[in-house]
């Protein structure tokens, strides 16, 4: 038996091979850097050119950012060459060693974090993906919640509690164009989607809804792929007042989450007339 300690220790025998998980919503994609696929867990990491920076420990390594660098034909990073995708993605990267016996019976987790940005040089041919580990998003100092009339509540998140179900629209949408697309009885269902977010059936993929005019959506930022002739979900929007949407609409005055009665007018910057 051969342990991974001592291969990675040694300065002749080691052979390192990592492995590299990017998971976007329900979709992982699995890469690795050895000259071969790796089958790892019942799961397959098929061989990439594929390289990073180097690890930093200690107390830059929360403002440092990995970068990883791949072909833009990789089936991630080509997530990116158009429109940035809905959802953030998770990166995760594992170390072993070639020859460790049994097998990959060692599997260190060398890095953990999100993708912050995806950039790419040489004529679109390279792709370099920077993360940011997950202690870097604890060390920023960010407010839980702002003093606003507005609700600070995500809509059908936690704090705000409304269950998406009944206020959802499932069409076809039949035009694209752009950032606007067209959904087949949406109009129809008596819901207004401005504010609200729509996405395609089979893939967890949304976009902001900035406004809507009869079937008509106009999106934050267009799919990534065309969503012509798909099923789409469409959830309605929320104009975040306490006596507009949250109460007329979703009558959820209870689980406001803002300072409806925040006074308009400063007396520091108009005076007390």
């Amino acid at each position: 038996m051969t342990s991974f300690n001592t291969l990675e220790s040694s300065v002749q025998d080691s052979e390192p091979i990592e492995v590299y998980v990017f998971t976007i919503g329900t979709v992982t994609y699995r890469y690795t850097s050895s000259g071969s696929s790796v089958t790892l867990g019942g799961n397959t990491y098929s061989a990439e050119p594929i390289e990073r920076n180097n690890l930093v420990q200690g107390p830059d390594s929360r403002s440092h950012t990995m970068e990883i660098r791949v072909p833009s034909t990789n089936s991630f990073a080509s997530l990116y060459l158009t429109t940035v995708p809905g959802e953030k993605a998770t990166l995760t990267i594992i170390r072993l060693q070639r020859n460790e016996s049994p097998t990959f019976n060692t599997q260190v987790v060398v890095f953990k974090g999100f993708v912050a940005s995806v950039n790419f040089t040489d004529q679109n041919r390279l792709a370099t993906i920077g993360a940011k580990s997950l202690e870097s998003a604890g060390s920023r100092s960010i407010p839980t919640y702002t003093y606003q009339g507005q609700c600070n509540h995500q809509l059908y998140g936690p704090g705000c509690g409304v269950d998406p179900a009944p206020w959802r629209h499932s069409g076809i949408v039949t035009a694209v164009s752009g950032n606007t697309i067209t959904v087949s009885g949406l109009n129809a269902s008596g819901l207004d989607f401005k504010g609200g977010w729509v996405r395609p059936a089979t893939v967890n993929d949304p976009r902001l809804i900035l406004s809507q005019s009869g079937d008509v959506l106009t999106l934050l930022l267009p799919f990534a792929a065309s969503a012509l002739n798909q099923t789409v979900d469409a959830f309605a929007g929320c104009d975040h007042n306490l006596t507009g949407d949250c109460s007329n609409t979703f009558d959820n005055a209870i689980n406001f989450g803002g300072f409806a009665f925040v006074p308009n007018k400063n007396i520091f910057t108009t005076g007390m007339d």
